[in-house]
């Protein structure tokens, strides 16, 4: 049996990469709009944040990483995206390891399909193009990047969103995100 792999359309590689970050989201951003940044407890009130390209109307969301996404804390950052906005963000940013990157996945897809999370736990279950989302891994070995995969941990199961919708637009991998990070993290 074959299969024909989605892979994620845009990738900036290099050391200082992240300097890029910016001038991409130029590209993305509205006059009115805003962009959602999601990132991982280990780097808040630290250096990487404080690097951030925010700017006034952007919105920072800091997640915990230790244990896996639950689908209720989806809804929950979805719906309070949707309070502190009208209008959909033009980007969700994902900063950190995997759970933080699936988090960002699993958000950029519920803006645009309805109900929860839960609900399309499994193949393809999802209908809808998700927001314009990129991932800038901080830890390396976990291939949430690259996955169309978002592991989520439901009321009844733990199991990914599978789709090619959770694909990222754009990753920006830097290897200086990687230098010093805890062994165990």
């Amino acid at each position: 049996m074959y299969r024909n792999f989605s892979i994620v359309p845009k990738i900036i590689f290099g050391r200082g990469a992240f300097n890029q970050l910016d001038d991409v989201l130029a590209e993305k951003r509205s006059a009115d709009g805003f962009m959602v940044f999601v990132l991982d407890e280990a780097h808040k009130g630290k250096e990487l944040e404080k690097r951030l390209p925010m700017r006034e109307k952007d919105m920072l969301l800091i997640i915990r990483t230790d244990y896996e996404p639950k689908t209720e804390y989806i809804d929950d950052y979805v719906r309070m995206i949707k309070e502190y906005s009208a209008t959909l963000p033009d980007g969700i940013i994902g900063l950190g390891g995997g759970i933080t990157m699936d988090t960002a996945k699993a958000i950029s897809l519920m803006l645009t399909n309805p109900g929860s999370a839960a609900d399309y736990q499994g193949w393809d279950l999802i209908h809808n193009p998700a927001v314009y989302h990129i991932a800038l891994p901080t830890l390396a070995g976990t291939g949430a990047e690259i996955s169309r995969t978002c592991i989520l941990t439901g009321p009844e199961k733990k199991l990914g969103i599978n789709s090619d919708y959770t694909l990222f637009d754009q990753l920006i991998l830097d290897p200086e995100l990687l230098a010093g990070v805890p062994k165990e993290q």
